[in-house]
Parts: structure tokens; C-alpha cells; sequence
């Protein structure tokens, strides 16, 4: 039987009680399906994520959900043993220039379970 592990950042986590989630199924499941699935079974997660009903407008405002570093629309299909990551959507953000001292390497910052890379270039002022 197929299964993928769903992974939650809060504040899912606190809706469901628990970090990760095993889902099960036969055949084909979306998404969409799965957030169904989790709502039936986690009054928290539904009362949150289906307030609005569970169209991909309202349900971009909601989550971003990533799986091996792609974003996920609702009717995506989920593979057997994928590891799905569920969090808060991030946007905007500002550009600033900042001067690294000769020497200092700054290259990644971790955010739960993303890596980003960060290229900084000293300038002299």
C-alpha cells in the first residue's frame, strides 16, 4: 500500500498535535485528498484549513506545501514515499546590502527542514 510521510511546521503542528503524519492509500492520492483525509481525522487541522473551503486561491493564503523542493497545487499527485512538506506561505521580503569583514563565510541558513544558501559579497564602503 502506498504511503508518504506529511511533515508540519507550526502552526499545522499544533492543529494536528504531532510533527509528521504517515498517509496510506490505494490507487492515486492529491493533495487535496490528503488534506481531506487529515481534516476528518484532526478536528484542529479542519476547522483551520477548510474555513474558507479548499480552493487553490484561498489555500495558497494558507500553506505552501513542498515536496523534494517543488511547490504542490492541490490536485498534484503525491508518489508513494514522498516526504511532504507543509508550511506557513512566506512573501516580500526586502534586498540589503550588508559588508562581510574579510574572511567571514556566511552560506547557509536553515529554516525547519529548507537549506538556503546565502552568496554575500564585501564591498568596501
Amino acid at each position: 500500500m502506498p504511503e508518504a510521510t506529511f511533515w508540519f511546521s507550526p502552526p499545522f503542528r499544533d492543529w494536528i498535535g504531532q510533527r509528521t503524519v504517515t498517509v496510506r492509500w490505494d490507487g492515486y492520492l492529491t493533495l487535496r485528498e490528503a488534506l481531506r483525509r487529515l481534516a476528518e481525522e484532526y478536528p484542529g487541522f479542519r476547522h483551520h484549513m477548510f474555513a474558507n473551503d479548499l480552493k487553490q486561491d484561498n489555500f495558497n493564503n494558507v500553506a505552501a506545501v513542498l515536496m523534494d523542493g517543488n511547490f504542490l497545487a492541490l490536485d498534484s499527485v503525491i508518489p508513494d514515499q514522498a516526504t511532504v512538506d507543509v508550511f506557513t506561505p512566506l512573501a516580500g521580503g526586502v534586498v540589503r546590502t550588508i559588508d562581510v569583514p574579510p574572511g567571514v563565510a556566511l552560506s547557509h541558513i536553515r529554516m525547519g527542514r529548507l537549506l538556503f544558501d546565502l552568496r554575500l559579497k564585501a564591498t568596501p564602503a
